[in-house]
Formats: C-alpha cells, sequence, structure tokens
C-alpha cells in the first residue's frame, strides 16, 4: 500500500445481525469511495467505517478517537429494511470526518462542514470517487453521455430530505437538514438573532451525532441514553417527593458550550439547600430561581 493511500477509509463493516447486510456494507463502500478524495486532500484517515444501531433514535454518528473508527447509522430506528437515503448518510460522513479536525460543534466546525459539502458536490457533479484516477470515475457509453441521469446535488437532496420530515411533524432534527451552511440566513439576523441560532444548531446536533460526548456509548453502541427520565425535584429534608431529580442531568460542556448528559455527581441544574422557598430550583446557565413546573418544559422542547 502506498503512503497516499493511507489517506482513506481502511475497513468497512456491516451489522451481521441485521437483514440485508449486503446491502449495508455496498452503502458503507459507496460512502467509503465517495469520500476519499476528501479524506486525501485533508490527510484524514479512517481506519473502520462501521454499521451501528443505537438505542437511542436521534443518533445518526459517532467518530471515536478522530478516525480510529466512525459509526454511521444506515437504517431507521425500529425499521431494519427501511434504509436512510444515501445523501443524509453521506452527508453524515463528512460531518463526522471533520471531528479527525475538530471536536466540539462550534463555528469553526461548521465552517470546516460547509467546505466539506462543496468539495463533496464538485466531485459528485463530476463522477469522481475513489483516487479520481484510472477506473474509479463513472461508466460512460461511447459517445460521451452518462448511462444514468446525472446524480442529484447532495444539497439538494438532503433539503429534500428535511422538508419531508417536517412535513411529517418531526419535533427533533434526525441529522443536518441543509448543505451549504446559513451564511445567508445569520448575515440578515441581529447579533442575538445569530447567536440563538448558532446555539440552536449546536445543540440539535449534539443529539445526533455523538462525537462530542462518548461517555454513555459502549462498544455496540446499542445504550445511549439521553435522559433517563423527567427531570424531578427533591424536598430540602432530602425526601424524594413526586418531583426529584433524576440521575442524570444537563452539564454544560467545557468543549462546545451546550448541554450534555453526565451522571449523578455533576449536576448544574439543582435545587437551592439556602433558598427560602424549596418549591424553587436554581438554574446553573443563569443562575435564576424557577418555579417547579418550569423543569418540566425545559427538559421537553
Amino acid at each position: 500500500m502506498e503512503v497516499g493511500d493511507l489517506h482513506k477509509v481502511w475497513e468497512v463493516r456491516a451489522l451481521k445481525t441485521k437483514p440485508e447486510a449486503t446491502a449495508a456494507r455496498e452503502i458503507l463502500d459507496r460512502v467509503a469511495r465517495q469520500v476519499q478524495p476528501i479524506m486525501r486532500r485533508h490527510k484524514w484517515r479512517v481506519k473502520v467505517l462501521s454499521e451501528f444501531s443505537p438505542r437511542n433514535p436521534r443518533l445518526l454518528g459517532l467518530n471515536v478517537n478522530k478516525g480510529v473508527e466512525v459509526k454511521v447509522r444506515l437504517r431507521r430506528a425500529g425499521r431494519d429494511h427501511d434504509f436512510i437515503p444515501y445523501e443524509e448518510v453521506l452527508d453524515t460522513m463528512l460531518h463526522e470526518l471533520c471531528h479527525n479536525e475538530r471536536g466540539p460543534h462550534d463555528a469553526q466546525f461548521y465552517k470546516l462542514w460547509d467546505e466539506l459539502r462543496k468539495e463533496c458536490e464538485e466531485l459528485v457533479s463530476k463522477g469522481i470517487t475513489g483516487t479520481g484516477q484510472g477506473f474509479d470515475g463513472t461508466g460512460r457509453r461511447l459517445g460521451g453521455f452518462t448511462i444514468h441521469p446525472p446524480p442529484p446535488s447532495l444539497r439538494q437532496a438532503t433539503l429534500a430530505a428535511a422538508q419531508k420530515r417536517a412535513r411529517n411533524g418531526a419535533l427533533l432534527p434526525s441529522g443536518p437538514r441543509k448543505l451549504g451552511g446559513n451564511s445567508d440566513i445569520m448575515s440578515a439576523l441581529s447579533p442575538i438573532q445569530a447567536a440563538a441560532m448558532a446555539a440552536e444548531r449546536r445543540l440539535h446536533d449534539d443529539l445526533w451525532c455523538g462525537s462530542h460526548d462518548q461517555s454513555g456509548i459502549d462498544d455496540d453502541s446499542d445504550d445511549v441514553v439521553i435522559l433517563k427520565e423527567p427531570p424531578k425535584l427533591t424536598a430540602r429534608d432530602g425526601r424524594t417527593t413526586k418531583g426529584s431529580f433524576s440521575n442524570t442531568y444537563p452539564q454544560p460542556s467545557t468543549s462546545s458550550g451546550v448541554y450534555t448528559v453526565t451522571q449523578e455527581g455533576s449536576s448544574s441544574c439543582q435545587t437551592t439547600s439556602d433558598s427560602n422557598d424549596s418549591s424553587l430550583w436554581e438554574c446553573g446557565a443563569c443562575t435564576l430561581l424557577n418555579q417547579a413546573s418550569f423543569s418540566v418544559h425545559l427538559f421537553f422542547l
């Protein structure tokens, strides 16, 4: 193997316990070939690109240790024969590749992701995959026209899929919604509005990308948990009431500034022991005292 060949996906693995494992492997192979020119340019390596099926239906991708393994979801949650559209899987792969260089979902991360999307769209439009040499390109008949119609734009396909999810009434994002970034929209917003939109985007991506916090993911990636149960309040005397906290709390990440889930003992949202009213709880982010009913809405938005 030449040194240049190292900057690619070395191995693909589909779940053998799932039906249509051959079809799943073909999707992984296709994704690996499509991103190979990008990986070569950025000098990135992924030792294993594998399919995973975590219990958390919102989790779509995971990058383990900057390319040691990248895991992507290929099938709809609970529907093993229903494969996610290839364009969405490819965009998830681009997202996870960004974690080879940048960990948190911040401005630098999204700038890189948008750059990769543009690179990938150009490669797809030209039919370039793999090394981009020899017979890696798409097949053509003599005369210069393609066997199949030109592939749809990655941007258009992903946007169409996102619009379909919106029409179906999806309340939470299930992955990337628009390729090419949102610079036009951001430029028209006030600084406060732009900051709010950026924070919302980070929060949404933290829901479906597990690379920012892998503490709750085991080797099989089958026990990812966002919240164990609704948040509850604990009375001052230590007795657990109907509204006591669960064992998990949202903890601000030191890298991205967004809330992630941590285990008991690292809560950033606890009741105040010296408060005059034990029915109030103090928010660790804004330091405000809130009514007990507010905490329920906070966790179920």
